[in-house]
């Protein structure tokens, strides 16, 4: 069977768009999900929320839940990565406003521009952190990146 670690798994939007993708998947059904997130509270919600949609839609995914993604790594078939370092809207804010200041204009400061250089140096190392630690748990395992700035990372 197949084994899907989702880490960054807590996100409201993203997290609950991959259970669904990934739960109602007739391919897959009966894999092995992996919920990573260090957001305590965001876990527990995702991860009842996984527990309950496998259920009701009879999925057969064996569930696990993991505060920090080494946990979840071993024999791992596919990672994806939709991590977020920091307060994400506070953050973005200083990633359009700091350039503004001296006179840099951006659209949007989350993936383009000085503002999307922040932000990609902000993530660019937790990420190199869980793709050395698949290197070391799951080598053969495939890294599928939704983290952002996406094409920087």
């Amino acid at each position: 069977m197949t084994t899907i670690t989702v880490i960054g798994a807590g996100s409201a939007s993203f997290g609950e768009n991959t259970l669904s993708a990934l739960l109602r998947s007739k391919k897959l059904k009966g894999s092995t999900l992996c919920l990573v997130d260090r957001n305590p509270q965001s876990l527990d919600i995702v991860h009842r929320l996984a527990k309950r949609l496998n259920k009701e839609w009879d999925s057969k995914f064996k569930i696990t839940a993991h505060a920090h993604h080494k946990e979840a790594l071993k024999d791992t078939n596919f990672v994806v990565s939709a991590i977020e370092v920091g307060a994400r809207e506070e953050l973005w804010k200083s990633d359009f406003e700091i350039p503004l200041k001296y006179g840099v204009r951006q659209p949007y400061a989350e993936n383009g521009g000085p503002g999307g250089f922040a932000h990609a140096a902000r993530n660019v190392k937790p990420v190199l952190e869980i793709v050395r630690d698949m290197e070391k748990a799951c080598p053969d395992a495939w890294f599928i990146n939704f983290t952002n700035p996406m094409v920087r990372i």
